[in-house]
C-alpha cells in the first residue's frame, strides 16, 4: 500500500522528468544537425527586386548579415521562426526553423558576390557559403564602378545557346560539352527547356534517338525545376529535361537529332466587361510546339599505329592482375585475376589476351563490371576471373599480360605490362592418379593405360534342338532388329535435341515472343489495377527482354542506337523502328510524367503488343 501511495505521488515527479529527458536530446540531436543555408535566384536584371533568404532548421539567434557587394537593400533582415511536433507509432519529433528574410535590388549589372552570414544556435556560430548574384541588363559599370568593387563587378559570361530561329521567347536547345571527340571518348548532352513566359504543363515529348552513340541517362528528374539564368545576354526560366552520357561508336560526322515538346502557357483573355478585372480576369491556355536545332558532332577515328594487343580501351586507364596460388598440386585449379580500372570507355573493353601454358585446361573469363556514370564519364574497374586446371607436374610460366589502351589527354597510345607469373605443380595423390587412369609423371604424349589383368571368354556350347525352335526365323531377327532400329531413333532423336538446346541463341530466339507476351500480361494486370510506374517498367522490361532474346543481344549491351542498326540488317522498314524509338521514348518519360502521354496505358500497351507481332515476323 505506501509502495502505491510513493508511486501516485512521485508518477507526475517521473513523467516531467521523462519530458525534460526527450526535450535535451531532442535539442543534441538538433544541435548535431544544424544546418545554415541561402537561397535567392542565380541570375536577375538590373532594376528587378529580388528576395534572398537565410535558414537554419533550429532556433538562431545574433544573425549578422555579410557584406551585400554593393547590391542595395530595400527591406530586411526580417525574421519569422516556425515549430512543429509530430507523434509517429508513438515517438515524438520536433522540427524548428528559422528564417531571414532580405529584399535586395541590383542598379548596375555584373557579377556580385554576398559574403556569408552568421547566425548563433545554442552558443555556436554557423555561417553560410559565400553566394554570386549575376545582374544582367542595363549599362555597363564604369571604370571607377569597376576600380572601387572589382570582385563585384566583373562583366558576366552569359552562356549562349542557338535558338535555330525559334521564338526567342520560348525555345528549346541540346546543349553538348564537346563538338569534337574521338571515337570511344565520351561527351554530355544536356536538354533544356528556355522560356520567359509561364509554363502551365508540357506533352508530345519527343527525344533523340542519339543514333551512332551510346548513351546513359544521368539525370532525368521527376519533377522539372524551374530556375534562372543569363541566357544569350537575357533572363531565362529554365527547366532541365534530361542530361546523357554519349560516346560515339563510329567515326565521321554524327548528327543528334531535335528534341521537340509542346509547352503549354496561359494566357489571358482581354475582355470588355470591367467584372472580370475586379475578379481576376480569365486565362486560356496556349499550346507552343519548340524543336531544338540539330547537333552536328565531330568523331575523329583513332590514330594509325595500334598496337597488337590494344583491345579498344579510351581514356585514362591502368591494369593490374595476380593469381590466388603460386603452389599447387595437380587438377587443382588457379586463378588469375586482371583488373582494369581508370576513366574511360570500360563497359566496351575487351578481354585481353593472355599466354598460357600448353598443359592447362582453360575456361572462360568471368566478367564483373564495377562502373560509375558520371559527367566525367565512366570510372570505375572491370575484372576478368580466368580459371585454368595444370594437369602435370612441373613449373608453369605466364607470360607477362601488356594491356594498350588510348590516352585522350595526350593523344597517343599507352602500354602497361604486368611481371610474369610461375606456377610449381606438385603431383596428385594416389587416389587422384588411380582416378584419372594415367601416369601424372608423363606429359600428354606420353599417355599410358594401367591395368593388365584379362578374363578369357568361355566357349558357347552348341544349342540343342529345343533351343532352336525361335532360331533362323523370322520372329528370331526381328526381335533383335526392331529393339535396334528404335534404340537408333532415340539416339538420333536425342542427339538433335541437345544439338538444338545447345543454341541457346537459337532457344532464347524460339522463345522470345512467348517469354513477352507473358511481361505483357503482367503490364496488363498492372494496367487493370491502375499502376502506372509499374505498368510502363514491366512494358519496358517486356520490349528490352524482347529484344535481347530476339537479337542475341546481352541485356547489359543493348541500347537504342545498336538495336536500331541490327534491325536495319533484318530489313525492318524505318517505320517500324522510328516506332519502336518513338515507343521506348514514350514508356521511358511516363515513369515521371504519366498524363504527357499520349492515349495512356491502354494505347501503350495495344501498340507493344503490335510492335512485337511485327518484329516476330520480320526477324528470324
Amino acid at each position: 500500500m505506501i509502495q502505491l501511495i510513493v508511486d501516485k505521488i512521485f508518477a507526475p515527479v517521473k513523467m516531467l522528468f521523462a519530458t525534460i529527458c526527450f526535450f535535451a536530446t531532442t535539442m543534441a540531436a538538433y544541435a548535431d544537425n544544424v544546418e545554415f543555408t541561402v537561397n535567392a535566384p542565380r541570375a536577375v536584371e538590373v532594376g528587378e527586386r529580388f528576395r534572398i533568404q537565410f535558414s537554419v532548421n533550429a532556433k538562431g539567434s545574433n544573425f549578422e548579415l555579410g557584406e551585400t557587394g554593393g547590391l542595395s537593400i530595400l527591406s530586411g533582415p526580417n525574421q519569422s521562426s516556425s515549430s512543429s511536433i509530430q507523434v509517429i507509432n508513438g515517438k515524438m519529433s520536433k522540427s524548428v526553423a528559422t528564417t531571414y528574410t532580405c529584399i535586395m535590388v541590383a542598379n548596375s549589372a555584373g557579377i556580385y558576390t554576398i559574403a556569408p552570414a552568421s547566425v548563433v544556435v545554442d552558443g555556436k556560430q554557423y555561417v553560410t557559403q559565400e553566394y554570386k548574384i549575376e545582374v544582367v541588363g542595363g549599362a555597363q559599370p564604369s571604370a571607377q564602378q569597376q576600380q572601387g568593387a572589382p570582385s563585384q563587378q566583373q562583366t558576366s559570361q552569359p552562356q549562349t545557346v542557338d535558338v535555330g530561329g525559334q521564338n526567342a521567347d520560348m525555345f528549346t536547345a541540346v546543349t553538348v560539352d564537346k563538338k569534337s571527340l574521338y571515337q570511344g571518348q565520351y561527351m554530355v548532352a544536356t536538354i533544356k527547356i528556355y522560356t520567359k513566359k509561364e509554363i502551365y504543363n508540357f506533352s508530345d515529348i519527343k527525344f533523340p534517338a542519339f543514333n551512332g552513340f551510346w548513351s546513359y541517362d544521368l539525370e532525368s528528374p521527376t519533377q522539372i525545376s524551374l530556375q534562372r539564368e543569363n541566357v544569350n545576354g537575357q533572363i531565362y526560366t529554365t527547366g532541365l529535361i534530361k542530361r546523357v552520357l554519349l560516346m560515339p561508336q563510329r567515326s565521321g560526322e554524327l548528327t543528334i537529332e531535335p528534341f521537340e515538346i509542346t509547352l503549354i502557357s496561359r494566357s489571358r483573355v482581354r475582355s470588355n466587361n470591367p467584372f472580370d478585372d475586379f475578379f481576376g480576369g480569365s486565362y486560356q491556355n496556349v499550346e507552343n510546339k519548340v524543336v531544338s536545332k540539330p547537333v552536328k558532332i565531330n568523331v575523329l577515328p583513332l590514330p594509325a599505329g595500334k598496337p597488337a594487343d590494344f583491345s579498344g580501351g579510351v581514356g585514362a586507364l591502368n591494369m593490374k592482375a595476380s593469381v590466388d596460388k603460386q603452389q599447387v598440386k595437380a587438377n587443382e585449379a588457379v586463378t588469375l585475376k586482371v583488373v582494369i580500372s581508370g576513366q574511360g570507355n570500360l563497359k566496351f573493353i575487351n578481354k585481353p589476351k593472355i599466354d598460357f601454358p600448353p598443359d592447362v585446361d582453360v575456361y572462360d573469363p568471368k566478367i564483373t563490371q564495377n562502373i560509375k556514370h558520371s559527367e566525367s564519364g565512366q570510372s570505375g574497374s572491370v575484372q576478368f576471373d580466368y580459371l585454368f586446371i595444370p594437369r602435370y607436374a612441373g613449373q608453369y610460366r605466364i607470360a607477362p599480360i601488356t594491356f594498350s589502351y588510348f590516352d585522350t589527354k595526350t593523344k597517343t597510345y599507352k602500354t602497361v605490362n604486368t611481371s610474369e607469373f610461375l606456377i610449381d605443380v606438385e603431383r596428385g595423390n594416389a587416389e587422384e592418379e588411380n582416378n584419372s587412369g594415367v601416369v601424372q609423371a608423363l606429359t600428354k604424349e606420353d599417355v599410358k593405360f594401367i591395368g593388365k589383368d584379362i578374363r578369357f571368354i568361355k566357349p558357347v556350347e552348341k544349342l540343342t534342338a529345343k533351343q532352336r525352335v525361335m532360331y533362323g526365323t523370322s520372329t528370331f531377327y526381328a526381335c533383335y532388329i526392331v529393339p535396334l532400329l528404335i534404340f537408333i531413333a532415340i539416339v538420333l532423336f536425342r542427339l538433335a535435341q541437345i544439338k538444338q538446346n545447345a543454341n541457346q541463341a537459337a532457344v532464347r530466339n524460339r522463345k522470345a515472343n512467348k517469354v513477352s507476351k507473358k511481361r505483357l500480361r503482367v503490364a496488363a494486370k498492372y494496367m487493370k489495377d491502375n499502376k502506372e510506374n509499374e505498368f510502363y517498367d514491366e512494358i519496358l522490361r517486356a520490349i528490352w527482354g524482347y529484344l535481347s532474346d530476339k537479337l542475341s543481344i546481352p541485356f547489359a549491351s543493348l541500347s537504342k542506337d545498336n538495336v536500331s542498326g541490327i534491325l536495319e540488317t533484318h530489313s525492318v522498314d524505318s517505320q517500324t523502328i522510328a516506332d519502336l524509338m518513338e515507343l521506348l521514348n514514350a514508356c521511358e518519360f511516363a515513369k515521371y510524367a504519366p498524363s504527357a502521354v499520349q492515349g495512356g496505358m491502354k494505347q501503350i500497351y495495344q501498340k507493344t503488343d503490335d510492335i512485337i507481332s511485327v518484329l516476330d515476323q520480320k526477324v528470324k
